[in-house]
């Protein structure tokens, strides 16, 4: 995430806004101090990823630990039991 004056956004609002269209965070500082978080909205269609912004998703939203445990139960060894798939 990228720190910036106010001033500068008041002096290259353009080119900041392509910058999170693309993908980036924007912190807006006043006097040194954080006051404003500028990000891409996210809408319902499919869009590409860029790999920084995967890797963030990824690493925030882990599954829940007992998951693997979980479904190893629920699956058991093997699914030969389930015949072929019409």
């Amino acid at each position: 995430m990228t720190a910036i004056a106010a001033r500068e956004l008041r002096n290259h609002t353009a080119e900041i806004l392509r910058r999170v269209a693309d993908g980036d965070h924007v912190t807006i500082t006043q006097h040194g101090t954080p006051v404003a978080e500028i990000g891409p909205v996210r809408n319902a269609r499919a869009r590409s990823l860029r790999r920084a912004e995967l890797v963030q998703i990824l690493s925030s939203a882990q599954a829940d630990a007992g998951l693997r445990q979980d479904l190893d139960e629920l699956a058991g060894d093997s699914t030969d039991d389930l015949g072929p798939i019409r």
